[in-house]
């Protein structure tokens, strides 16, 4: 093709010119930087004494362990679903068939319901902590309990998120083509050899996603964290905020909590560099093999093990209270706060996909230098605790209630204002499924529709949205199955008398109503399995 413009080039954007679709992409972004712009306008009033004294005796603290529970989280979640996921689309083996969508249950497990169902574990270690102290002393037995809490909640976190993972690398092994791993077999690589030096490095944007929102989820809990005595920087937000008042020096802190997901993603991107791991259109699906018998069972086995500490221990405690409880349970409270989980679940799952979708196929077919920007400012939402999007919605709410004529809709808008505040914390769970399935479509397919005369949207919308349906069904079921489960921020702004089954379970719980919490636990869990149901039919990646 020649450099000069003819009828059939592909149409370029030029510098300058502002696009109507590509403003209209920005909507999103700029609805994302509305609340954080409040916040941020409250973190330029001056730094008070008290400030001072958490930099110098408890910000290193927060610092450290917020750091390592992040490390710690990320690997074990690494760990459970990498392995999982490359049996399951590359191996044959007894179970598969059920594994395959059984390993998404623990996305259902709220995990500050799992924490309590381990909590149990804590007492049964009172004997190891008695002889602990008997045999080394007293800082030894404190050492033994700290760390204990932090083995139960890296595992409750690490297992509970480990379906993101999964499922992102599921869909990126399930997709890799033959062709390269036949050729490092050829050279005399083996299985194992094949999958450490080939397969993984193709899927490692996959990895990247599902690793990222993990990071993102960790960074942001407060339930289990708070729950085994921890004390990461999510603590002390809260800490300060709720407790001691001091919304500046909150606000403070959590600038750390942001500086740590930047630098996550930062390292990332440097880290992959300009490498694009995608598979040419007409290429021979890679196959799958048969093991020995031997691996068979040990891929079965330890396909097990993520779904057991995940969902299967958790669901048999909660199992195990509900029966007692069963008479006790207030069946008309308990199903009016699923109805409004159900609700406000589904209406911010159309939201988030339909931003998502919009962001990421307008940059691609406009190629916006800009939407770059726009869909990491869309991410921020995911890094910053719920509660500072709590504050700075709920900012907006009280400003809007101050204009004239405006007061009583603010007012009564207390939904609005709570579904706004999913949609800004959720975008990036929308945002990192879409670009995932658009990577893997190659970008000539978009070029080639372009040169014989389609508009962008019209080939964006006829020949890669049918290809990219199964990550947006990934999205739409990941942000469902997270505003189901979400508790922060519905605590802060519901309406009053505005119950959902997180802040029923919250509610009971502080009550130390545990088991009758249980019954409200259970329905909430069987609910999100709702959201699944979706990805059990659509992970058929090929036919048997």
């Amino acid at each position: 093709m020649s450099d000069s413009p003819s009828k059939t080039s592909v149409p370029r954007f030029r510098g300058g010119q502002i696009r109507p679709s590509v403003a209209l992409a920005w909507v999103p972004a700029l609805l994302v930087l509305l609340p954080l712009s409040l916040v941020f306008v409250r973190l330029a009033a001056p730094a008070g004494d008290a400030w001072a004294h958490l930099v110098e005796v408890l910000l290193p603290g927060y610092v450290w362990q917020t750091l390592l529970l992040i490390t710690l989280v990320v690997a074990l979640a690494l760990a459970l679903g990498v392995p999982t996921a490359w049996w399951v689309a590359t191996a044959q083996f007894p179970g598969r068939g059920f594994f395959q969508w059984a390993l998404l249950l623990p996305l259902a497990m709220p995990g500050y319901i799992a924490a309590m169902a381990y909590g149990d574990a804590l007492e049964g270690l009172v004997p190891v902590y008695i002889w602990v102290r008997q045999k080394f002393g007293v800082d030894a037995f404190l050492a033994a309990q700290q760390v204990a809490r932090w083995v139960l909640a890296v595992l409750v976190l690490g297992a509970t998120l480990s379906p993101y993972v999964y499922l992102t690398c599921l869909a990126s092994f399930s997709r890799q083509t033959a062709g390269p791993l036949e050729a490092a077999r050829l050279l005399g690589a083996g299985p194992a050899r094949q999958f450490w030096t080939v397969a993984l490095p193709m899927a490692r944007p996959a990895m990247a996603a599902g690793a990222s929102l993990v990071a993102f989820e960790t960074i942001n809990d407060y339930g289990v964290v708070s729950y085994f005595g921890l004390s990461p920087l999510t603590v002390g937000v809260f800490r300060v905020w709720l407790s001691e008042g001091d919304l500046g020096a909150a606000i403070r802190l959590a600038v750390f909590l942001l500086i740590f997901a930047m630098g996550a993603v930062v390292l990332e991107r440097l880290q992959r560099g300009r490498r694009v791991f995608d598979s040419e259109p007409g290429e021979t699906v890679l196959a799958r093999r048969r093991p020995r018998w031997a691996w068979q069972g040990g891929m079965a086995i330890l396909c097990l093990i993520p779904l057991l500490l995940g969902f299967g221990i958790p669901g048999w405690r909660l199992g195990r209270w509900a029966s007692q409880s069963w008479q006790e349970t207030d069946w008309t409270a308990t199903m009016e706060a699923a109805r409004h989980s159900f609700g406000l679940a589904g209406g911010v799952a159309l939201l988030v996909v339909a931003a998502a979708l919009l962001m990421t196929g307008t940059q691609r077919a406009w190629r916006s230098a800009s939407l770059r920007v726009g869909r990491r400012i869309g991410l921020l939402g995911y890094a910053i605790p719920s509660a500072l999007v709590a504050v700075g919605v709920g900012g907006l709410l009280t400003w809007i209630a101050t204009l004239p004529g405006l007061g009583f809709a603010a007012l009564s808008a207390s939904v609005t204002g709570l579904v706004f505040a999913y949609f800004v914390r959720f975008l990036a769970v929308g945002l990192q499924s879409v670009d995932a399935g658009f990577k893997r479509v190659p970008a000539c397919l978009h070029e080639a529709a372009r040169t014989l005369g389609s508009k962008p949207w019209a080939a964006l919308w006829r020949i890669e949205v049918p290809l990219v349906w199964p990550a947006l069904l990934a999205a739409a079921t990941l942000t469902f199955i997270d505003v189901f489960k979400e508790l922060t921020l519905t605590l802060v702004l519901r309406p009053f008398n505005y119950e959902t089954l997180a802040t029923r379970i919250y509610r009971l719980t502080d009550e130390s109503r545990i088991p009758e919490a249980a019954t409200p636990a259970l329905v909430l869990i069987g609910l999100s399995l709702l959201g699944l149901i979706p990805l059990v039919h659509l992970r058929q990646p090929r036919s048997e």
